[in-house]
């Protein structure tokens, strides 16, 4: 396990997992805060990365009340990923479902048209997690309806994750969600846009501006995190802050697995 502050030249921009690897619940974990502040002084570019459906802004919102100040431009989500899936595939005045988030809501306002009932057109319908307004039982019925009246419309979820753990304990995630829409009305392949998706990472990297292979990826999760950097071609780096243990690190190397990381650290603080 290293423990050495890490040489950042060879890497244009370095991606950062949130959940786990910058903060635990309400609390930013060892290093997180340092090692962010030493990328702003060595004025290098980095995002921070989360399968969260909200917005950018919202999480940076949430992160200064926990004392880490990212502006919402570092921040990227699986929420914002699905709304740029939308405005790139259809340009010109879709018409969308929010299924999501007030976040979705905010990111979309005044660049699609919302559909609102099962009858009106729709392109494409964004679907987070249950806990919204914008995913109530009624708001479920309407999607269902919208997608079994038209075959051509785009079920997306935000991102593929079954649960995410929160305070009330292990909730339903966007994954488990969007497949029980899709399996209900007969789609067969949703689109989903989080980690560890090749479209979350391309997306990221074109608002970088850099290319993936001079990337150095940062996460808790060997999944999400390790085997979507791997990938893109990503160097990556495992903390164990998070979802992952060494016991974890144990089978994937007995079964011969690919996506180990190419480096494993206890927390942020031996990168400083």
């Amino acid at each position: 396990m290293s423990t050495m502050p890490i040489d950042l030249t060879p890497f244009d921009a370095v991606l950062l997992d949130l959940d786990g690897t910058i903060y635990h619940e309400e609390h930013p974990l060892p290093g997180a805060i340092e090692f962010i502040r030493r990328l702003e002084r060595e004025n290098r570019k980095f995002a921070c990365l989360t399968n969260h459906t909200s917005s950018p802004a919202r999480i940076a919102a949430r992160l200064a009340r926990m004392g880490v100040t990212i502006d919402e431009s570092h921040i990227y989500t699986a929420g914002a990923a699905a709304c740029d899936y939308v405005l790139e595939n259809w340009p010109n005045n879709p018409s969308v479902f929010n299924l999501a988030t007030e976040g979705v809501q905010q990111m979309l306002e005044g660049r699609v048209r919302w559909a609102n009932g099962p009858d009106d057109s729709c392109d494409a319908i964004i679907c987070g997690t249950f806990v919204s307004k914008y995913a109530t039982e009624d708001r479920q019925r309407i999607a269902l309806a919208i997608l079994r009246a038209n075959r051509a419309t785009k079920l997306i979820g935000c991102c593929a994750d079954r649960v995410y753990p929160s305070p009330r304990g292990i909730e339903f995630g966007s994954g488990a969600f969007t497949h029980m829409l899709a399996y209900a009305a007969s789609v067969t392949t949703p689109i989903f846009c989080g980690k560890p998706e090749p479209i979350f990472f391309r997306e990221l990297c074109e608002r970088l501006r850099v290319a993936p292979e001079r990337c150095l990826l940062i996460g808790d999760n060997l999944e999400s995190d390790i085997a979507g950097g791997k990938r893109m071609g990503m160097r990556t780096i495992l903390t164990l802050t998070g979802v992952t243990h060494e016991s974890n690190l144990d089978a994937l190397r007995e079964s011969g697995n690919p996506n180990l990381p190419d480096q494993v650290i206890s927390d942020l603080s031996c990168l400083i």
